[in-house]
């Protein structure tokens, strides 16, 4: 299977090969065409010329132009012409027979070449007047065909004058090579620096994939090193944030698990007992009832503890598909207040409340579990005859809540603990024995997920939770 590092290459190297072809025919075409001007110009000043040596020649042989014939076009017309224009020459009579022929060096013409009549001898005859440029051993040559009129202004022959351009279009190539050698070199320097740069490029990629690999087999990998600042270095500042979170939610999963099996096991246990003992032996009708309340009350808890789990399980995507709306933060907390007034009452406690409206965007609903487990809390777990000091106000763009209790002291250890799901506070603090050790779980995940934090304060035994909220909040879909 071709990596993403080849596919990359063989597409880069596909664009170079087809990159080079075209330019290298692009620029043969475009010298070719630049020779072919060349040529044309130059053997246009060269017909200039012949045709005046023409009628110079038929003036100093007292030649009349309007009398004269085919017959008059003898070697030395040519070889007139020709020493003056500094090319060779032929004239052919319409049936392509040699007239005369004019050479100013044998070293530089082909003879055969010389007496071969044009490819565009018949547009010759036509009265036009034509180059033709044609290759021969390695030689190029440039042929220009017209027609010389003669008696009665008719026409009696066709003049081909005929240049040796080998040495021009050997420096054309030269040069058209060179270009072509030095783009060639500009595009492979071109090439290895964009496939060195993409390979540096890819190679994180790579490495993601493999770690996402291991991922997905439940092994979670270091953190890779973050060496960019781009895009790249984004995503892999991402991903070690993403595999930290998957690896701290599996490690929470996992908790969950034996702490439920351990929660489970309890009450199971008990039942079972209880259950075989009804079943097996005679029993006192008081020691059956007190086997059946205690089956009962095991069931109970049970229930309980499955239900919470539940909610969890679905407090997630709840919250992601509920609208978020502005939420009166105030109101929530004294219908919580006025909820707890029994407990309150029986305890002897003094509630303090210093806050003011505060409103946030988020679920109303599971922003009232929050706060009514916080409250509820504190309620349960503070001295008898002490005071209860809740808190609201909006700092900038933040609305924070606390509540402050006098109760029994919470460890310092504890204090990021108690967040996590099934702990409880057994020595030198409180705890419940109805309570599984999820209601502060519940209260982090609402906090997290409306973008806030969540944190205790301990001295002694004043424990303090504070919660901040943005006052606005879009929901985190991440």
């Amino acid at each position: 299977m071709l990596t993403i590092k080849h596919k990359f290459g063989i597409v880069l190297s596909l664009i170079f090969i087809i990159s080079i072809i075209v330019f290298n025919s692009f620029m043969d075409k475009f010298f070719y065409q630049r020779f072919k001007i060349y040529v044309s110009e130059d053997m246009k000043e060269n017909y200039t010329v012949s045709f005046k040596n023409l009628e110079d020649y038929i003036l100093i042989n007292d030649i009349e132009r309007d009398s004269i014939l085919d017959e008059d076009l003898i070697d030395s017309v040519m070889k007139f012409i020709v020493d003056r224009v500094y090319c060779q020459g032929v004239i052919f009579d319409f049936d392509g027979k040699v007239l005369s022929t004019g050479i100013t060096s044998e070293n530089e013409i082909d003879i055969e070449l010389l007496t071969k009549l044009p490819s565009s001898f018949e547009l010759a005859i036509d009265n036009k007047t034509v180059l033709d440029i044609e290759k021969k051993n390695a030689k190029v040559y440039g042929k220009l065909s017209y027609c010389i009129y003669g008696k009665d202004y008719k026409p009696i022959g066709i003049l081909v004058l005929i240049k040796d351009y080998s040495g021009e279009y050997s420096r054309n190539i030269a040069n058209k090579n060179l270009i072509n050698i030095s783009v060639a070199i500009l595009f492979i320097i071109i090439f290895i620096a964009v496939y060195l740069l993409s390979s540096r490029m890819i190679k994180p990629i790579v490495i993601l994939k493999d770690k996402v690999s291991e991922i997905s087999k439940g092994r979670y990998p270091d953190k890779l090193p973050v060496k960019s600042k781009y895009e790249i270095g984004v995503l892999v500042q991402s991903f070690n944030t993403m595999s930290e979170k998957l690896r701290l939610k599996d490690e929470q999963e996992k908790a969950i698990f034996r702490n439920i099996t351990h929660e489970l096991k309890t009450p199971l246990a008990s039942i079972s007992g209880y259950a075989q003992i009804l079943r097996d032996n005679e029993v006192k009708e008081e020691f059956k009832n007190k086997a059946l309340n205690r089956i009962v009350s095991e069931s109970n808890r049970m229930h309980e503890l499955v239900v919470t789990l539940l909610n969890i399980s679905k407090q997630s995507s709840d919250l992601e598909e509920y609208s978020f709306e502005k939420v009166n933060i105030k109101e929530i907390i004294d219908d919580s207040i006025s909820i707890n007034l029994p407990e309150i009452k029986d305890k002897g406690l003094e509630i303090i409340k210093e806050y003011d409206d505060a409103m946030v965007n988020g679920n109303n609903q599971y922003l009232t579990i929050l706060f009514r487990n916080l409250i509820n809390n504190g309620i349960k777990y503070c001295y008898k005859n002490t005071k209860v000091v809740i808190n609201l106000n909006s700092e900038g763009s933040e609305v924070i809540f606390s509540i402050l209790t006098e109760g029994k002291e919470i460890p310092e250890n504890m204090k990021e603990k108690i967040f996590d799901p099934f702990i409880k506070v057994e020595k030198g603090g409180f705890s419940s024995k109805t309570s599984h050790g999820l209601g502060l779980y519940i209260c982090k995940n609402i906090v997290e997920v409306h973008n806030g934090c969540i944190q205790l304060e301990v001295n002694d035994n004043i424990s303090e939770f504070i919660v901040k909220l943005p006052s606005f909040n879009t929901l985190e879909t991440t």
